[in-house]
């Protein structure tokens, strides 16, 4: 898992506000509504996204329809699990800091979790 760059972030928060799936063009046109951009800038960063695996592609005409391979909410989760696993003596001082810095809605949504996750099959 890795922390994509600038431009990279952009066309992938772009790519899941249209629900993961839409071609150069469609990405491009949302980008634009908040900077100005080139389609070639667009299509190259998008191509090195799929050579990297971070997106498929099928052919759609004459363009390329693209699709994430993950979910934003999977690929934030891997991203935690990196940092968390990174480093196995300062994981609980990681948690300690992120749990420390939520809010009272957040911890209970993760209270929630944690207690679905307890009532999983054979407590998982």
């Amino acid at each position: 898992m890795r922390v994509f760059g600038e431009l990279e972030t952009v066309v992938m928060a772009r790519l899941w506000d249209l629900g993961g799936d839409a071609t150069v063009r469609e990405v491009l046109e949302r980008i634009q509504l908040d900077r100005e951009i080139a389609y070639t800038t667009v299509l190259s960063t998008m191509e090195n996204l799929h050579r990297k695996g971070h997106l498929t592609r099928e052919r759609e005409g004459k363009a390329f329809r693209y699709r994430t391979a993950l979910s934003r909410a999977e690929h934030t989760a891997g991203l935690m699990r990196e940092a968390l696993s990174s480093n196995d003596e300062d994981a609980e001082t990681v948690l300690t800091h992120f749990v420390g810095e939520m809010s009272a809605a957040d911890l209970d949504r993760l209270r929630a979790v944690v207690a679905r996750r307890g009532e999983g099959p054979a407590g998982r």
